[in-house]
């Protein structure tokens, strides 16, 4: 599991790197204090902070593998991975195939409902914290960086 971490965080840290340093090459255009480059280097620095916190764990902690094999949740955990990794799966294709008919709106919280419900969070708690996050994502995208986000069947309560 250490091991596992490790080889996580050191690819992580090293892919965030990588991106930061790819996004700085990017132009930036006349008259802009900011250029293209602004977002991935953000989400770069966010990635390797991921990934050095993975590693720094993986380095400080104190149960060892032999303890983990020996845990009675383990079969357990393995199958809810398979599960989660699957349910991520299928809300990516979900998205794809019906982000321009039902809108993003409404897209977007039915999978972040679902995904909620299937990591084990509480169901009142899975729909306000599924609104909570929609709302945000649009106010930043729509509101405030002005990217067109499709309304589907919600096409007239557009503002």
């Amino acid at each position: 599991m250490n091991n596992k971490d490790r080889y996580c965080g050191i690819i992580l840290l090293g892919l965030g790197g990588w991106i930061a340093w790819e996004s700085s090459h990017f132009p930036v255009l006349a008259g802009m204090p900011y250029g293209p480059g602004l977002f991935p280097t953000i989400a770069a620095f966010g990635l390797s902070i991921c990934g050095a916190l993975i590693l720094l764990s993986s380095l400080v902690s104190t149960q060892s593998v032999a303890e983990i094999e020996k845990s009675p949740e383990k079969d357990n955990r393995g199958q809810r991975a398979t599960l989660n990794t699957f349910g991520v799966i299928l809300a990516v294709i979900f998205y794809a195939m019906f982000l321009e008919t039902a809108g993003f709106h409404l897209v977007s919280f039915l999978i972040l409902c679902c995904l909620f419900i299937l990591l084990q969070i509480r169901l009142v708690f899975s729909f306000v914290l599924a609104t909570g996050v929609t709302v945000i994502i649009h106010l930043i995208f729509y509101s405030f960086l002005h990217v067109p986000l499709p309304w589907g069947i919600l096409e007239p309560l557009a503002w």
